[in-house]
C-alpha cells in the first residue's frame, strides 16, 4: 500500500466524517473541508499550509455547526494563480465561494492573514456575517516584530525543516503541539506549483494595518482570541482591535502562541461554542 500524503495524514486526524471537496469561486479552482450540520462555520487559516491547519477542531466544531475550511487561493490544494493577492482580490474569491456553497449567513473564524482578510470581508458584506471572530488576527497593527518577514522570505525561498523550525518558534510556544505531517505538509505546499506567488506577489498587502476608522465601522459582533505568549502578533495588537471594534472583547490562552486552535483545542472551542451561541 501507498505511504499516505502528508495531507491524507491530517485529514486521518480530524475527528469527523469530513469530505475533502473542490468548488469553482471567482474563477479558482478552489479546495475545501466540509463537516458536520447545523449553521455555517466558516474557517480562514493564515498564510501557511492551509484548511487542514484547523484539523485538531474541526471534529469538535462539527457537532455544532456546518464546518467548512477552505483552502484559500494560493494555500493548500487550492488553484495558486498569478494574482494580487490583496484584500480585496481575497474578499471577491470569498464571497463567491460561499455564494456557490449557498451560504447566505454564516459565521466567520479567521486565524492571522486569514483574520485580516476576514475584516475586509465583514467592511463589505457585513450582510452575510452573523458573527466573527478573529484569531491572532493580521491587520490590527504595525507594531510587530518585522524581523520575522526575513525568516518567512527564507523559508518560502527554500522550503526545508531547517527553515520551517526557525520561523516556527514565531509561531507556536511548542512546535510539538502540531503534528509532524502538519510540518511536512506546509513545506509540500510551498514546493507545489504556484505556492510561493501568495507571498511574493502579494507583498503584504493582505495585512495592511486597518485604521481607526476602518476598525470602528465593523458592524459585525466580534470575538478577538489570542494566545497568550503570542511571538508573532503582541496582545496589544488584540487588544486595539477589542478598543476599537464596537462591542468587541478579547479573551487571551494561556500557554498558546499565534495557533491556540492548535495548541489549545479545547480552550479554543469552549470560546467559539460559547460566543456562537444562540442568545
Amino acid at each position: 500500500m501507498p505511504e499516505r500524503s502528508n495531507f491524507e495524514q491530517l485529514l486521518d486526524l480530524i475527528d469527523a466524517d469530513v469530505q475533502h471537496r473542490f468548488i469553482d469561486a471567482a474563477g479558482i479552482r478552489t479546495s475545501y473541508l466540509e463537516a458536520g450540520t447545523g449553521p455555517n462555520l466558516v474557517l480562514l487559516h493564515g498564510a501557511g499550509g492551509g484548511a487542514v491547519t484547523w484539523y485538531k477542531v474541526i471534529g469538535p466544531l462539527s457537532r455544532r455547526f456546518r464546518v467548512i475550511a477552505f483552502d484559500r487561493p494560493g494555500y493548500g490544494e487550492s488553484e495558486k494563480p498569478s494574482a494580487t493577492y490583496d484584500k480585496p482580490f481575497n474578499t471577491k474569491w470569498l464571497l463567491s465561494a460561499t455564494e456557490r456553497l449557498g451560504m447566505q449567513r454564516f459565521f466567520l473564524v479567521g486565524n492571522s492573514e486569514g483574520g485580516s482578510v476576514s475584516i475586509h470581508f465583514s467592511l463589505n458584506h457585513p450582510e452575510y456575517l452573523e458573527k466573527m471572530i478573529l484569531v491572532g488576527s493580521a491587520g490590527l497593527g504595525d507594531d510587530w516584530n518585522k524581523a520575522i518577514i526575513l525568516k518567512m522570505a527564507l523559508y518560502k525561498l527554500f522550503p526545508s525543516p531547517a527553515w520551517g523550525d526557525l520561523l516556527g518558534r514565531n509561531v507556536l510556544e511548542n512546535p510539538d503541539d502540531a503534528h509532524p505531517a502538519w510540518h511536512e505538509y506546509s513545506i509540500d505546499v510551498l514546493k507545489s506549483k504556484g505556492g510561493r506567488r501568495s507571498f511574493f506577489q502579494g507583498r503584504g498587502r493582505a495585512v495592511t494595518t486597518y485604521s481607526d476608522e476602518e476598525l470602528r465601522a465593523v458592524q459585525t459582533p466580534t470575538l478577538l482570541i489570542w494566545g497568550r505568549d503570542e511571538a508573532f502578533f503582541p496582545v496589544a495588537l488584540g487588544e486595539r482591535g477589542a478598543r476599537l471594534i464596537p462591542g468587541a472583547r478579547l479573551e487571551v490562552i494561556p500557554g498558546a502562541g499565534h495557533l491556540p486552535f492548535m495548541e489549545k483545542p479545547e480552550a479554543f472551542c469552549r470560546l467559539v461554542e460559547a460566543f456562537l451561541a444562540p442568545v
